[in-house]
């Protein structure tokens, strides 16, 4: 494949108020052959950027959840190869290379790529939870299983591991972090509820320190200094609600039970 050819993948992203980053991103994305963008309802320059360029096709998408909201921009690729970004990513040379020599090469039905996360522009120094993700693949041999939040593609074929990276600009203000976190808590804990997942008391005590020893310790957050202290400290925060949020679900739905139980045995008599 010629170097000045269109790449014949189709990226593919969700979009919201993604304005801060995305002219970036689309300058970048030029050497594909399209890229689709999928908005439920931005309220920036995120529709006007997008349709500054030629190969975007933007469109809007109610929201529903992550999942379906991928799986919607997915379907609408028209490229046998696909690519899935956020707004806040960009790809590093190395993995255009790999993207282009597997394409060529065909010998993969997927490639498994890390995540380097830059925060306010400096490189973080420890690792992240979603170090590894799976962002390049065939549309055929990919699927997106429900769930609200923290979607993950499904590949039916063959994944191969590059060392090539996908580049993470993780710049959210710790407001915006909290609501994110918020958000996400809920998300969950409403999957695991449909799922029949349960919390209990030992859950809850013990799930917020573990967490924070998983990362801060383990996972090396504590290279990171205060920035390493309040990640760890976040997603521990974020552990431990979910599953109080899933403990009150439990409880409200057993309360609601009891209440209507209760009152049909007072119309019965």
């Amino acid at each position: 494949m010629k170097h000045d050819a269109p790449i014949p993948a189709s990226v593919y992203m969700i979009t919201l108020n993604a304005a801060a980053r995305l002219y970036h991103l689309l300058g970048q994305l030029q050497m594909f052959a399209e890229v689709i963008i999928v908005d439920c309802g931005s309220t920036d320059q995120t529709r006007e950027i997008a349709r500054g360029f030629p190969n975007v096709k933007f469109s809007h998408h109610d929201w529903s959840s992550f999942s379906e909201q991928k799986a919607h921009a997915l379907s609408l690729c028209s490229c046998e190869w696909v690519l899935n970004l956020d707004a806040d990513e960009e790809l590093s040379g190395e993995l255009i290379d790999e993207i282009r020599a597997s394409i060529d090469a065909d010998d993969c039905d997927a490639l498994e790529s890390s995540r380097i996360v830059y925060r306010w522009g400096r490189r973080s120094p420890y690792f992240t939870k979603d170090n590894w993700l799976i962002r390049f693949f065939r549309k055929s041999k990919g699927h997106y299983p429900p769930r609200r939040v923290h979607e993950r593609i499904s590949i039916t074929g063959s994944i191969r591991r590059t060392s090539a990276s996908i580049i993470h600009h993780q710049d959210m203000t710790l407001d915006d972090l909290v609501h994110k976190l918020n958000l996400y808590s809920q998300l969950k804990a409403m999957d695991k509820y449909e799922q029949g997942s349960k919390a209990n008391f030992l859950i809850l005590f013990f799930i917020l320190p573990l967490t924070f020893i998983q990362y801060y310790v383990l996972k090396g957050f504590f290279l990171g200094g205060i920035d390493g202290l309040v990640g760890s400290v976040s997603i521990a925060f974020y552990s431990f609600m979910k599953y109080a949020k899933l403990w009150e679900m439990q409880n409200l739905k057993e309360a609601e039970a009891k209440y209507f139980s209760a009152a049909s045995r007072g119309i019965n008599h």
